[in-house]
């Protein structure tokens, strides 16, 4: 915020985060977001899928079509291109609106300036519509940003819920990370099981087990360490939050608004590069997550020191 320019909420007082986060405005640019993020993870689920039935389908070929193990691995090698070219640079592009639509959420329902440097132009408001409409249910996004404010003043509320969604994005990744890399440890270790009960050579095992599998274990390795990478950026966030918050927790009114847009700016970063959680993994975590990141609030509001 510039020398002499008004701030957006009156000195002292809540941006009332809670109450406006349902209104119609921002409510919009959270479906429109929302959609778009399934949008990305249905590209995802297609080349995931295609690696997965090409790696369990492998070991039945082996034993019932051993002649076919070439074609099968021509096959393999091609979707392997195939999803790190086209399906990955299809993802790529919805992820990267919906990053930008959440962007337009949450700097309008913080007060923050837009970072045009660093986004570039704001979405327009047809293309927010438009993702918007594709969701009809809007129960499982009211409440949105769900910690309690309390009193809280601007800008502190607002570092609040940038605490949850770090919080909430570094657990989930490390949890997801864990399970790809269990998931893929596991099948690594069933096909080498099958090879020596079927007392395969070498060659054989590469052709027709591995070659495969191949894809479904590269993605599965790079995403589980992406996953945890991302975690460990995420944490880090969460801790510069937390060192803002002491150092005023005195008075949240007066942490400088600059503080806030810089914590905004390492998140859509984090957002723009990093691997989005499945739909279905957040699901089944949420009830869980919601409450963790509720009770840690409550602490941090209460502490000078949530550690």
């Amino acid at each position: 915020m510039t020398s002499g320019q008004q701030p957006p909420v009156p000195p002292g007082a809540s941006s009332r985060i809670k109450e406006r986060q349902d209104h119609p405005e921002h409510l919009n640019r959270l479906l429109a977001y929302s959609h778009l993020y399934k949008t990305a993870t249905r590209w995802r689920r297609i080349r995931t899928w295609g690696n997965v039935l090409l790696a369990l389908t492998a070991p039945l070929f082996a034993v019932f079509l051993p002649a076919g193990a070439g074609t099968r691995g021509a096959i393999a090698a091609l979707w392997l291109v195939l999803g790190r070219t086209v399906l990955s640079g299809v993802e790529h592009i919805a992820s990267l609106r919906a990053v930008t639509i959440q962007e337009l959420y949450d700097t309008k329902l913080f007060h923050l300036p837009w970072n045009q440097a660093l986004v570039g132009r704001q979405p327009v408001p047809d293309d927010v519509s438009s993702a918007a409409r594709r969701i009809s249910d809007h129960g499982p996004y009211l409440n949105w940003y769900s910690v309690d404010l309390g009193d809280t003043p601007w800008p502190g509320d607002v570092l609040l819920c940038q605490r949850q969604s770090a919080v909430w994005s570094r657990r989930d990744h490390h949890a997801y990370g864990t399970f790809l890399a269990i998931s893929g440890s596991i099948w690594a270790l069933a096909i080498i099981v099958f090879a020596l009960v079927r007392n395969m050579t070498l060659l054989a095992f590469l052709v027709a087990l591995f070659l495969p599998s191949a894809a479904a274990l590269l993605d599965t390795i790079e995403l589980a360490r992406s996953h945890w990478q991302q975690s460990v950026k995420r944490r880090q966030v969460e801790d510069d939050i937390h060192d803002v918050w002491n150092k005023h927790q005195a008075n949240t009114g007066d942490i400088p608004a600059e503080e806030c847009r810089r914590l905004q700016d390492a998140t859509y970063l984090l957002r723009r590069e990093g691997p989005p959680v499945p739909n279905w993994f957040y699901n089944r975590r949420r009830s869980e997550t919601t409450a963790v990141t509720n009770d840690g609030t409550t602490t941090l509001r209460s502490s000078t020191d949530p550690r």
